[in-house]
C-alpha cells in the first residue's frame, strides 16, 4: 500500500509534531483502531504504528492526513500536514536549482515538477506525485496525473497510487475496507452505523444524478450534438449505483458477523450462570454454541426480523437453563409455607412437592430444543443468502467498471444455477420418498390380506393383552418381523422408520421393544375404550419404563416445520404429532431415545413414523 521510500524515519521527518500532539491523536487513533499500539510518549513507536497500520489500510495515511486537520485546527494542522510540507520542500529544491529572476513570475507546481525532473531529483518528484494522488482532492491529483504514467516514476511508487485512480472518496473506500477486514468487536457496530450514514447519502446522490439525468434528456430533442454529455450523466447514475451496492454487500456483511458474535456471546454467558447441578449435562449444549461461531453459520445477511427474533430464543435459552422451573419454584413455596407454619398439612405438602422435583428432576432438553431452534435460522439465512468464510478472499479494489459487472454477472449466474440444482433435487427426493412410502403401503395391505386369510383358516392371531411381558426383542435388524409377528394391526412402522433403524445407534434395544409393546397394548387400549382408568394404567406403565409421552411438534409450529414430521400412509397424510422419549437429557444417539408416532383413525393402529433416535429435519 505504500511506496517504498515511506519508512518510518521518512514519516517522522515530514511530519513535525509535538509530544502533546502526539499523545492527543494517538488517543484519538487508540479508540478507532483496535491494534493500536503507541500511546505517544515514544516518537519512534509512534511512527512506526502508523506505518503498520498504512501497509494494512490503503486509506489510512489519507485518514490519519484529516485527523490531524480535525484535531488541530486548519491554520495550525495544514503547517504538519505531509503534502504543505513536501510541496514546500519540492518548492525549495527547484528555487536551488533553478534561480528566479528578478522579475520573473512564480512558477506552478507543474513547473517546479518538471525542473526538479531536468535535474534527476525523481525521488522528490514521485513523493510530491504519491502524496498529491493519494492525500488530496480529485482536482490535485489531476495535477500530477500525467506524472503516473512515466517509468521512473512508477517504479518507485507502483501500486500505491493505482489504488486512488478510480476512487472518488477515499475515506469510503477506508471505511468499506475496514468493515470486510477487521476482526469483528464493539468498533464493528460503529462502523456498520458509519456506512449507514454513507449509504443515506450515496441514496440522495443517485436520486440527485438520476434527476440531472432526466432533466437534460427533457431539455434536448436532438441527442447528437449532447451525446458526449448525456453519457456523463448515464455513467455517474450507474457508477454512484455501483458504489451504492457495494457499501449495502459490505455493511450487511459486517452487520451480520457483528450480530451473530453477540448471538454466541449471550448464549456463552447463559452457560456460564448454569447451575453447578446441570453442569455435566451441557457438554452437547456447549458444542453447538461452539458451531454458531464457525463459518458454516455465519450468513452473508443478518435482517432484524430473524435478529430479533434470535434475540427472543436467547433469552429464552437463558431462562430455560437459569430460571427456576415449576417444580422448583413448588418446593421453594412449599420450603417456606412449612417454615412459617411448620404443621403437618404443610409438612405432608413439603414431602410431596419434594418427591415431585425428584421424580421430575430438570432436564436441558427445553434449552437444546431453544438451541436447535437457533441453528435452524441461522442455516436458513445461509441458504438464502449465502455464508461468509475466513477463507474467502476480500472483495477487489474497485477497477475499471465493465471487470466489476462481469464479475457480478458470473457470481449471480453461478448462484442461479446452485439454486436450480437444489430445487431439482429436492423434487427428485420427494418423489423417491413418495414412491417409497406407496411401496410399503402396498407391502402392508398384502400383510393385512394375509393376516385375513389367516384368521379364516385358523382363528384371529391375538394381540399381547396389558399385563403380559413384552416379547423378547435382540436387534433393530428383527424389529420389522417382530411387529409384524406380535402386534399386527395395533402398530405399524412406516417407510421412514423403517430407514431410520438402518443408522439405529440407542444401546438399550429392550427399552425400545419395551416402549413398542406399550403402545400396543395399553395405549392401544386407551385409544380405542377410553376412559381414567385406562389413561392412569398408560401414564403409570411410562412411569415404570422411566419414559414421558409428548407433543413432538412445538405449539404454533407451521410451514416447512410441520411439514417435517408428516408422512404418507395408505394414501394420506399423518403427521407425527406424539413421541416417547426417556429422561437422559442428552442428544448422544447411544443414550437418547425418541420414537415419533401418530394415531390412525382410519386403521385404528398406531403408526410409528421415526425410531429409535432424534428425526433428522432439514436445518437441526
Amino acid at each position: 500500500m505504500l511506496p517504498g521510500f515511506a519508512t518510518p524515519d521518512w514519516l517522522q521527518e515530514n511530519h513535525h509534531l509535538m509530544k502533546a500532539d502526539l499523545r492527543k491523536l494517538a488517543a484519538a487513533l487508540a479508540e478507532e483502531y483496535p491494534d493500536w499500539t503507541a500511546d505517544g510518549s515514544d516518537t519512534q513507536a509512534f511512527w512506526c504504528a502508523v506505518y503498520d497500520q498504512a501497509e494494512r489500510w490503503t486509506w489510512f495515511l489519507w485518514l490519519f492526513e484529516d485527523r490531524i486537520f480535525k484535531i488541530f485546527g486548519g491554520v495550525k494542522g495544514r503547517r504538519k500536514q505531509l503534502v504543505p510540507r513536501l510541496l514546500t520542500a519540492a518548492s525549495d529544491r527547484a528555487r536551488a536549482i533553478h534561480p528566479l529572476a528578478r522579475d520573473e513570475p512564480e512558477p506552478d507546481l507543474i513547473e517546479d515538477l518538471e525542473t526538479l525532473w531536468q535535474a534527476n531529483e525523481h525521488l522528490l518528484v514521485a513523493q510530491v506525485v504519491w502524496a498529491m494522488s493519494c492525500l488530496n482532492d480529485a482536482d490535485s491529483r489531476d495535477v500530477v496525473s500525467d506524472w503516473t504514467a512515466e517509468p521512473a516514476i512508477d517504479d518507485l511508487i507502483g501500486d500505491a497510487v493505482q489504488h486512488a485512480r478510480f476512487i472518488d472518496r477515499p475515506d469510503r473506500r477506508h471505511l468499506l475496507e475496514r468493515l470486510e477486514r477487521e476482526p469483528t468487536g464493539p468498533r464493528t457496530e460503529r462502523l456498520v452505523e458509519r456506512a449507514d450514514t454513507e449509504y443515506a447519502a450515496l441514496e440522495k446522490d443517485v436520486v440527485c444524478s438520476w434527476r440531472k439525468l432526466q432533466e437534460y434528456v427533457a431539455g434536448h430533442h436532438d441527442y447528437a450534438p449532447a451525446l458526449g454529455e448525456l453519457s456523463i450523466h448515464v455513467l455517474k447514475v450507474e457508477w454512484l449505483n455501483a458504489q451504492l451496492m457495494e457499501i449495502d454487500d459490505v455493511r450487511e456483511s459486517a452487520r451480520a458477523r457483528f450480530r451473530q458474535a453477540a448471538l454466541r456471546a449471550l448464549l456463552e454467558q447463559a452457560m456460564n450462570d448454569v447451575p453447578k447441578a446441570m453442569e455435566g449435562d451441557t457438554a452437547l449444549l456447549v458444542g453447538t454454541i461452539a458451531t454458531i461461531g464457525e463459518d458454516g453459520l455465519l450468513p452473508l445477511v443478518f435482517p432484524d426480523r430473524e435478529w430479533e427474533f434470535c434475540g427472543e430464543l436467547a433469552e429464552a435459552f437463558r431462562a430455560a437453563l437459569v430460571d427456576p422451573g415449576e417444580q422448583e419454584l413448588a418446593l421453594r413455596d412449599a420450603s417456606r409455607r412449612y417454615a412459617d407454619d411448620p404443621s403437618a398439612e404443610n409438612r405432608d405438602a413439603l414431602h410431596a412437592a419434594m418427591a415431585a422435583e425428584r421424580d421430575s428432576p430438570r432436564s436441558i432438553e427445553p434449552a437444546s430444543d431453544i438451541l436447535d431452534r437457533i441453528v435452524e435460522c441461522l442455516t436458513a439465512l445461509t441458504k438464502r443468502f449465502g455464508r461468509w468464510t475466513d477463507e474467502d478472499e476480500p472483495p477487489p479494489l474497485p477497477g475499471p467498471r465493465d471487470r466489476m459487472r462481469t464479475l457480478n454477472h458470473e457470481i449471480s449466474g453461478l448462484k442461479a444455477a446452485n439454486r436450480e440444482a437444489d430445487e431439482r433435487v429436492a423434487v427428485l427426493q420427494a418423489e423417491l420418498d413418495h414412491a417409497k412410502e406407496e411401496n410399503d403401503g402396498l407391502r402392508r395391505e398384502q400383510h393385512r390380506l394375509l393376516e385375513r386369510l389367516a384368521a379364516i383358516e385358523g382363528g384371529e392371531r391375538r394381540c399381547p393383552t396389558d399385563g403380559a411381558a413384552a416379547p423378547s426383542l435382540g436387534s433393530y435388524e428383527e424389529l420389522p418381523a417382530w411387529v409384524s409377528e406380535h402386534y399386527s394391526g395395533r402398530v405399524a412402522l412406516a417407510g421412514r422408520a423403517m430407514r431410520a433403524l438402518k443408522g439405529a445407534e440407542f444401546e438399550n434395544v429392550g427399552l425400545v421393544g419395551e416402549a413398542i409393546h406399550l403402545l400396543a397394548t395399553t395405549y392401544w387400549d386407551m385409544k380405542t375404550g377410553g376412559g381414567l382408568d385406562l389413561r392412569d394404567a398408560f401414564e403409570g406403565a411410562l412411569r415404570d419404563l422411566r419414559l414421558l409421552e409428548t407433543p413432538s411438534i412445538r405449539p404454533g409450529q407451521q410451514g416447512k416445520a410441520r411439514d417435517d414430521f408428516v408422512i404418507e400412509w395408505n394414501q394420506h397424510r399423518l403427521t407425527l404429532d406424539r413421541h416417547l422419549k426417556n429422561r437422559s437429557g442428552t442428544r448422544d444417539p447411544k443414550r437418547c431415545f425418541r420414537l415419533y408416532f401418530s394415531w390412525d383413525n382410519a386403521t385404528q393402529q398406531v403408526v410409528i413414523g421415526h425410531l429409535p433416535g432424534h428425526m433428522k429435519t432439514p436445518g437441526t
